[in-house]
């Protein structure tokens, strides 16, 4: 190495005015450099940038689903998807650099390994994150369903062990590396924490973003459910609706039933997913018949002016189920659910669970239930509830579809009938692509739920039904989300009621009024007080918003509002 520094001082010397040298750099200049770079060249090089290659193959091992993800098949919002996780996991990894003890860190490290063996699973069988279902479902399952799932995956441990064995050699690597001094790891930091702003806040259309509530969910909310991160933040979710759960446990509303009906009774509260109003052509414009069976349901309500509560699902289910409103969200984990009013009332009630009904962080929107169900489609759902419908006599069952959920896949052949889309055209380039793969959702949920209808009417049984969507969605040419643009799109979504012929004869006043309101503004504040109306329920004063009941007489219009990032906007204003 010294032979190279000499020969390097040799050069610039005899060289440097037939190569200009001495017009850019000044001879100590030049020396300067040729004895850094020979003090550099220690056995203190190997170890400092060690160090540095330890913290890129860490990151890369992190990322390493998203990456195969990105190699080996299409997924719509590939770029942000990868590019987002990354920075902040710079950002998150970039913290240890200040940290002194280095044991700390490598428990950090270890965490975040854990969680992406995880995520590498559920991403490579599943085409799935790791969200607070499949969490709890390992925290809670037993042996036997441990080990099946086990042997389901263990194709995955052939990928795994050996990137296991790389974070070893590197984590104990880091370890009894030198890093860098305190001064590099705080500018490192703070650098990696810029990059990751600056990287989050235009994926998330900075353009949208104008209050500090914005910007919070744009960067933080968001953050949140990207890998490695989700595991802490889960784990957190699961404590927090714990305690929420065992604040509830001796909560009674005390209703009672103003109408003592006799024979049998089933009552369905359907949450669709995604569903927006504008797709539906129950509502009389869109030009694709996307429900031809229910319209010619002779017994069906469609209201054509209902608003979402919310634009995501965990915002919007809890204020249809509970007496939650904008103003009043508390009230989904302070109270009780509908499902507590119908079990007041000697109903066996059910919940059937997929979807945001599956999830331990909503556990607490069920509490109490008889039983609970487990389906994996919504074929299955429908299955159930015409089984559950001829075991019991007075049944409440509640559940929520897959629906139009993204990537709008969720049909079978025989509902294919827009083309090209986006489950059986892949790769084809068009502006409808996804708009057609939306619409043939719908069109099955169309069959699903006129199939459950018509089967209610043959149990002859007092029966009603209220379908609502959690929320709508914004749909491109390429994409569909929802909840962060919330325009109309993404709050207007379809209600509809629908009764069998046994409950319009003993219910002729309610039908009545409900008939009269099609086009009347009304939204999610509204479910709650219509449901125990429409079934004779009556809840104490405190709890109860005859107003608010739309198969009420007594009904009056109130402001809607919803929850857009953490702000309450009134919709009518």
């Amino acid at each position: 190495m010294n032979s190279v520094c000499i020969w390097w001082v040799s050069f610039r010397t005899s060289h440097e005015r037939e190569t200009g040298f001495a017009l850019l750099f000044s001879e100590d200049m030049i020396d300067s450099i040729a004895q850094s770079i020979y003090q550099s060249m220690t056995k203190d090089l190997v170890r400092k940038y060690l160090y540095w290659f330890t913290l890129g193959l860490f990151i890369l091992f992190i990322f390493s689903p998203i990456i195969v993800k990105f190699l080996t098949d299409t997924w719509g919002e590939t770029w942000l998807t990868f590019v987002r996780p990354l920075l902040i996991c710079a950002a998150i990894v970039s913290t240890c650099f200040i940290v002194k003890h280095k044991s700390i860190v490598l428990v950090v490290l270890s965490i975040f390994m854990i969680s992406t063996i995880c995520e590498w699973v559920m991403i490579r069988n599943y085409s799935l994150y790791m969200d607070i279902d499949h969490f709890m479902a390992f925290a809670t399952t037993n042996l036997e369903e441990s080990t099946t799932f086990a042997s389901n995956n263990l194709q995955a441990l052939w990928y795994i062990v050996p990137i296991v064995v790389l974070f070893i050699c590197i984590s104990v690597g880091y370890v009894y590396s030198i890093a860098p001094k305190f001064g590099t790891r705080l500018k490192t930091c703070i650098l990696c924490i810029g990059i990751t702003l600056l990287g989050i806040i235009p994926f998330e259309r900075i353009n949208k973003i104008n209050t500090f509530y914005d910007i919070k969910s744009a960067i933080f909310d968001n953050t949140l459910t990207t890998p490695p991160m989700n595991i802490a933040h889960l784990t957190k979710i699961t404590i927090r609706n714990i305690h929420r759960s065992m604040q509830t446990n001796d909560f009674a509303f005390n209703s009672s039933r103003t109408k003592n009906i006799e024979g049998k009774e089933i009552y369905v509260l359907a949450i669709g997913e995604s569903v927006r109003y504008a797709n539906c052509s129950l509502n009389g414009t869109y030009p694709r018949e996307t429900m031809p069976l229910l319209a010619q349901q002779p017994n069906l309500l469609f209201f054509h002016n209902y608003y979402s509560g919310g634009c995501s699902t965990s915002i919007s289910v809890p204020m249809i189920v509970t007496r939650a409103t904008a103003e009043e969200n508390s009230l989904s984990y302070q109270e009780r659910s509908i499902v507590q009013v119908f079990n007041e009332n000697d109903f066996t009630t059910v919940v059937i669970k997929r979807g945001i009904l599956s999830q331990i962080s909503s556990a607490y929107l069920y509490q109490g239930v008889d039983y609970t169900v487990d389906v994996s489609s919504d074929a299955e759902v429908f299955h159930k509830v015409d089984s559950l419908s001829k075991e019991h006599d007075k049944l409440f069952i509640m559940f929520q579809m897959q629906g139009s959920h993204f990537y709008y896949d969720n049909f079978p052949e025989e509902f294919n009938q827009w083309r090209p889309n986006c489950k059986y055209d892949k790769g084809v380039e068009s502006d409808s692509l996804y708009i057609n793969g939306y619409d043939n959702t719908i069109l099955y949920t169309d069959y699903l739920l006129n199939s459950m209808l018509d089967s209610l009417e043959n149990k002859e049984a007092i029966a009603a039904v209220w379908y609502v969507s959690d929320h709508g969605q914004t749909i491109t040419a390429t994409q569909g989300w929802h909840g962060s643009v919330c325009d109309e799109n993404e709050y207007h979504v379809p209600l509809f009621i629908w009764y069998s012929d046994e409950y319009k004869l003993h219910n002729e006043s309610a039908i009545q009024q409900l008939t009269t309101r099609l086009l009347t503004p009304i939204n999610s504040d509204n479910i709650f007080y219509t449901i125990c109306g429409m079934t004779h329920i009556d809840l104490p004063t405190q709890y109860a918003h005859e107003e608010w009941d739309i198969s009420s007489s007594d009904f009056e219009t109130h402001p809607r509002k919803i929850v857009v990032a953490g702000q309450i906007r009134n919709l009518d204003e």
